[in-house]
């Protein structure tokens, strides 16, 4: 099995600390987000050659040892799932379990993921109402819909909720795919979408895949998972998870 890391992207939104560098490599208490991610990757029993990093902006920044990489050269004008296609290549051979490069999670978040034996499995978050509710006033403002069937099949994901009971956790950045459920996906972006395949992002491609009734697994998980999204973003993980983050 292979892991993807998508470390494409600027993260115009943590304003100076990525003005010289990409999103992944801006700290949080002290270390880089991308070190963070290989070492919770070698946690999980993942080794350096069975990962991918997808770069894009200041792509020389890059220097971690034993990895393979792929480079997304039209980053700045696309969007995730476009970058995740550098690595189409792998996708179709093997499973391979895609993480976004700005989270901060478990290795028993991916292990669990690895085990599943769905074609296609994300991993969703239970405390994110705690979470959302250190970063934010109004969580609802920017909480999205995540409802699943009693057997866990994912039902709806991205939209807006009229309220908490539409919202049992949430997306974590962290996906399986099987050859089989690449095949899906490739399938999908044939079709008319919402959105155009340059500037798909993953949650839009997962409701283009719902429509067309294709399984998606969801995994809960407690462990802790943090998304680094914005400036006040670590200024409130560096106030109130400091421990953790040690």
């Amino acid at each position: 099995m292979k892991t993807i890391i998508l470390a494409a992207g600027r993260g115009s939104r943590l304003g100076e600390r990525t003005k010289d560098r990409p999103k992944c490599m801006c700290t949080l208490q002290g270390r880089t987000l991308l070190d963070r991610c290989m070492e919770t990757l070698e946690k999980a029993g993942v080794a350096p050659a069975d990962i991918g990093i997808v770069t894009g902006y200041r792509s020389e920044m890059f220097t971690v040892p034993g990895v393979t990489y792929f480079h997304s050269p039209d980053w700045e004008k696309t969007n995730m799932f476009w970058s995740l296609t550098m690595a189409r290549e792998w996708l179709g051979q093997e499973p391979c379990i895609v993480c976004y490069s700005d989270v901060v999670f478990s290795p028993g978040a991916f292990q669990a993921l690895a085990g599943s034996s769905a074609p296609l499995a994300i991993t969703y978050y239970t405390g994110y109402w705690d979470l959302w509710s250190r970063r934010m006033e109004d969580p609802l403002a920017d909480l999205e819909t995540f409802r699943l069937s009693e057997e866990g099949r994912l039902l709806e994901i991205g939209k807006k909720p009229r309220g908490r009971d539409e919202i049992q956790g949430q997306f974590m950045g962290l996906l399986r795919f099987t050859p089989e459920s690449w095949a899906w996906v490739e399938e999908t972006i044939r079709q008319p979408m919402a959105k155009t395949v340059e500037k798909l992002d993953m949650t839009t491609l997962l409701q283009e895949l719902l429509q067309r009734e294709y399984p998606v697994q969801a995994i809960s998980t407690s462990d802790l998972w943090l998304e680094c999204d914005s400036e006040q973003d670590i200024l409130v993980y560096e106030r109130e998870f400091s421990k953790e983050l040690m």
